[in-house]
């Protein structure tokens, strides 16, 4: 390659990558990091970027924590989203006009690790759409603080307040305050519904909670 040649891949090279981060910021913005130990990163794109406190979070981005780690995420409508050690979850879609605005909507898809669900403002827009895909079940929120994550040999789904539908490829059951159930496939039926013991309850939380 001759000087002047590679003078011109250098420069298209320098006007380039401007541009391609320019794209990536044209994403809209969802909401931003409340807290997070040690570490926790966001992916877009095969691209990733260490997360810090108050850092931006952005639609299609695939959170991540490491295999000690925690990760809270507030979205723009107050939901908070609370990822315990070795999670991935992605923020498909979200939109919030306020209270009253039309065409709200917020659909994660959870992929990996356990998460602890707080519901925020867009939870009561009429004709929200709010879907959780799980892998093995898709959960239908209202007003609602859940957790849902590997327990016991099984997905399990709990529920502190609110109500949440559990839906397989074999069935739905409802929950509500200090319900839980369990799935073990996506083509299984859920489990019965279930208080589940106290004993049980703290272990969820001590997957999601800061130390």
């Amino acid at each position: 390659m001759t000087p002047i040649s590679r003078a011109l891949v250098l420069g298209l090279t320098c006007l380039l990558l401007p541009l391609a981060a320019a794209r990536a910021d044209e994403r809209a913005k969802v909401g931003s990091v409340d807290r997070l130990e040690p570490a926790a990163g966001a992916q877009y794109q095969g691209q990733d970027r260490l997360l810090d406190p108050a850092s931006p979070v952005f639609r299609d981005d695939l959170l991540w924590t490491g295999p000690q780690s925690r990760l809270q995420v507030r979205l723009d409508d107050g939901t908070e989203l609370t990822l315990g050690p070795a999670a991935r979850l992605v923020i498909d879609r979200f939109a919030y006009g306020g209270d009253s605005g039309g065409g709200a909507q917020l659909a994660l898809r959870r992929l990996q690790g356990a998460f602890l669900f707080v519901g925020g403002g867009i939870e009561s827009v009429p004709g929200r759409k709010l879907s959780i895909e799980t892998g093995v079940a898709t959960l239908g929120v209202r007003g609602t603080r859940f957790f849902a994550g590997p327990i016991d040999g099984a997905f399990g789904v709990f529920v502190f307040a609110g109500a949440v539908d559990v839906t397989t490829d074999g069935g739905t059951v409802s929950l509500g305050p200090g319900d839980g159930t369990a799935v073990t496939s996506r083509k299984a039926p859920p489990d019965v519904v279930k208080r589940w013991p106290a004993a049980k309850i703290q272990r969820a939380l001590d997957i999601v909670n800061f130390r």
